[in-house]
């Protein structure tokens, strides 16, 4: 696998390392959502839920993209040869617009997502 400035940024082992934090926050909504029942905390706390559901989706995206926005960020690849620095400024540039993109993409997962966990927990109780 190559790095390819805007489009693949990691390899292998770190999709698995995003695809493993994915299911983690994953694992962290669902488990907020359970303590907010399970404990009879107000409802409006399920909306904090959107912080963990938004790390599920990051991850989730940036393993299915091999992308991760962190490294663009801070102008670093590592396709599996260990991490090496983007020297080129329109490498660079591409992958921050990328970031962009993947950021925009998981808060529109995280955010209906979330309001939908509330609404149905409002209107069913």
């Amino acid at each position: 696998m190559n790095y390819q400035p805007g489009v693949c940024n990691i390899g292998p082992a770190q999709q698995r390392r995003r695809l493993l934090r994915g299911v983690g926050s994953l694992v962290a909504a669902v488990a907020l959502v359970g303590a907010t029942f399970a404990l009879s905390w107000p409802r409006l706390v399920l909306l904090a839920s959107v912080f963990p559901l938004y790390g599920a989706a990051i991850g989730v995206i940036q393993y299915r993209e091999r992308f991760c926005i962190g490294f663009a960020g801070i102008g670093v690849f590592d396709v599996g040869d260990g991490t090496s620095e983007v020297a080129d400024e329109a490498a660079l540039a591409a992958d921050r617009e990328k970031a962009v993109r993947l950021n925009l993409k998981a808060v529109a997962v995280a955010v209906p997502v979330a309001l939908a966990v509330y609404a149905v927990a409002v209107f069913v109780a």
